[in-house]
């Protein structure tokens, strides 16, 4: 495979190295986009100051990009956020995104990761009555405050932070597969395939998380 391609960094936040096509599908990222957005509005939901070479779009409606263009795609932490119909349709496209023979880097946070810090803790008479809200906090499933107002109700249209899926790595492995993604391998960090994924990745983001690689 020539490196001439597009390496494309999706959910890139405010992580937009050179080199990288970054794009985020952050509401607040749309909104900063537009020139005559009100920008108390973005004040009051308190949006980051996004860098201006990242790009808004939608995976799973699709993205602005060709066919077999992309030598590397990158996915950090960002595919749980998908109804698990929607994470079918993002990797449909990544799939069709990426050359043959170009490489998906995923992390995900691993369910039986989360689930054994769970019953460790839960054994632990200092953590047993903790360690249901902790798993339901760190696996961002539950909420901890109230809806019951039309700023948090905003906040949440425009931050999108809850879990949606979560996945451990026979079931991640199986969802690639049937994609038909090949040469598909667990990997820690600084475990590249291809040089260029560490200017994207960050080593704290394998904390209770699974990466997978996997080929075109």
């Amino acid at each position: 495979m020539s490196k001439d391609g597009i390496c494309l960094n999706i959910g890139c936040g405010l992580d937009a190295p050179e080199g990288w096509v970054n794009i985020d599908s952050s509401p607040s990222l749309k909104l900063s986009k537009i020139p005559i957005a009100n920008t108390l509005l973005l004040s009051i939901l308190r949006s980051p100051d996004w860098p201006q070479s990242v790009k808004f779009g939608d995976l799973v409606k699709g993205l602005k990009i060709a066919d077999s263009s992309c030598d590397l795609v990158f996915a950090s932490h960002i595919l749980e956020h998908l109804p698990l119909s929607d994470f079918s349709a993002a990797l449909e496209n990544i799939h069709s995104y990426l050359k043959t023979g170009g490489v998906l880097r995923i992390i995900v946070p691993d369910l039986e990761k989360c689930i054994a810090t769970y019953t460790t803790r839960k054994q632990d008479k200092a953590w047993s009555a903790k360690a249901a809200h902790e798993f339901m906090n760190e696996s961002c499933l539950g909420r901890t405050e109230t809806r019951n107002s039309l700023y948090k109700r905003l906040v949440e249209v425009f931050s999108n932070s809850r879990h949606q899926w979560m996945w451990d790595e026979p079931s991640l492995l199986d969802a690639l597969a049937q994609q038909g993604f090949k040469n598909i391998r667990q990997r820690d960090y600084g475990e590249w395939s291809d040089q260029r994924f560490e200017a994207v990745e960050k080593q704290d983001r394998h904390w209770n998380a699974i990466c997978m690689e996997a080929t075109k």
